[in-house]
């Protein structure tokens, strides 16, 4: 239990599943954690990773058991509550960071609003993560049991530009949240990044998702993707886009060649920053590997479109003698990956639009939005952030925890 940044009673809600109770165990769950059926697809799970079974290289698949639990346990819709009357909070951001603050609010009665950009709540949920990792049915249904608390969401609400945080506190909030997350891809300086065919990750998902372009969508994809796909990075970003690069299916003009997808990364596979079964599921989906590889240059062609990916092998030496080994380049190992599109998928930083037009409020150098440490209230009085717009990118249950953590503090403070 030490390892959930939720908070989570693991062996509470093991227990029941063990006795056959799977509603129990997922009302058990759902006491600390809104959205249990996200969590139990795509958390890191660092709870595994401090399960005393981990030394024996064989740790409980708590993960799992909470996706069972979740998915089977919802016994049926959440009961409609009315609209609150207590103090008005609004939380900019409908993302994991954000939805775990409604609910933390909402369960305390009082009148939250979120106000989300895109016209469907979500946030990295929905936009940033392909539909075979989270079925959308399965967004849906979380925010619907949060929005039955009596929360109100506002879409198409683009606070920063259609209406600014000092107006929001001006219409009679008494707290407002910032929980935008950090959806501004890293720009890499790599020579041929402005080529036709090249996309950066965050880009790439969000197309994808807002065209539901896979292979078992009849709607074809409206932007180009080639037959060849490089994706640079070892993330869970670069993973998701070489695994839904996969998925495009059969090139339709190559009488059903398949996509040949190559992920591309300066470290081992045992430093990518995923887990060890998302790395084997993409190689079962026939995503090639390329380690201990540094991009040089994009090549193009005679159309100013990708043409290929210039790269030089990387190992670790001890290039000063002094007993410090690093990674650097290979002489003369530099070789040629052909593609006729690359993504570019090396991290992402926070939006802080929705910082505009208020004075007074700190941001660091990084772009994330200064906070107390412990009761995360921004430079301004009555105004909080939570999420990867104070932590840059981090994983999903992090952010969960930063907003239950957020929503308890606009608690406090209001009395």
């Amino acid at each position: 239990m030490k390892g959930c940044p939720i908070g989570i009673d693991i062996p509470g809600f093991i227990r029941h599943l063990r006795e056959g109770n799977i509603q129990e165990a997922y009302e058990r769950i759902r006491e600390a954690n809104p959205l249990p059926s996200v969590c139990g697809r795509i958390c890191s799970a660092p709870c595994e990773a401090a399960c005393i079974l981990t030394e024996e290289h064989a740790p409980i698949g708590i993960r799992a058991l909470e996706r069972y639990a979740a998915d089977l346990g919802r016994s049926r819709p959440a009961a409609k509550i009315a609209g609150r009357q207590g103090k008005k909070i609004a939380v900019i951001g409908s993302g994991p960071a954000g939805l775990a603050a409604a609910w933390e609010l909402a369960r305390q009665g009082f009148a939250v609003t979120i106000f989300e950009s895109l016209d469907r709540a979500g946030g990295v949920l929905r936009y940033g993560i392909p539909d075979f990792r989270i079925p959308r049915k399965v967004i849906d249904g979380e925010i619907n049991e949060i929005l039955a608390l009596g929360v109100e969401l506002r879409t198409n609400a683009f606070i920063g530009q259609t209406m600014t945080v000092s107006e929001l506190l001006e219409d009679g909030y008494s707290a407002v949240l910032m929980a935008t997350g950090a959806g501004v891809p890293k720009f890499m300086e790599l020579a041929g990044a402005n080529l036709g065919g090249v996309y950066y990750g965050e880009e790439f998902l969000m197309r994808l998702n807002l065209m539901k372009a896979t292979i078992f969508s009849r709607q074809a994809p409206t932007f180009r993707v080639g037959e060849k796909i490089v994706v640079i990075g070892s993330g869970n970003t670069a993973l998701d886009c070489a695994r839904a690069g996969v998925r495009f299916g059969p090139v339709p003009s190559r009488q059903g060649r398949c996509r040949q997808v190559a992920l591309v990364f300066r470290r081992t596979e045992e430093d990518m920053g995923v887990r060890a079964d998302e790395r084997q599921y993409a190689k079962e989906e026939g995503v090639h590997f390329e380690p201990l590889v540094r991009p040089i240059e994009i090549l193009s062609n005679e159309n100013g479109f990708v043409a290929g990916l210039k790269c030089v092998r990387m190992d670790y030496a001890d290039s000063e003698g002094k007993g410090v080994w690093e990674l650097a380049p290979v002489p003369g190992s530099e070789f040629t990956i052909e593609a006729d599109t690359v993504i570019i998928a090396i991290g992402h930083h926070p939006n802080n639009v929705v910082a505009r037009g208020v004075e007074r409020l700190t941001i660091n150098a990084d772009g994330t939005l200064w906070a107390d440490g412990q009761t995360l209230m921004t430079s301004v009085p009555g105004i909080f952030a939570c999420g990867n717009i104070v932590t840059d990118a981090g994983p999903v249950v992090d952010a969960i925890a930063s907003g239950k953590r957020a929503g308890k503090s606009i608690i406090k403070y209001l009395g």
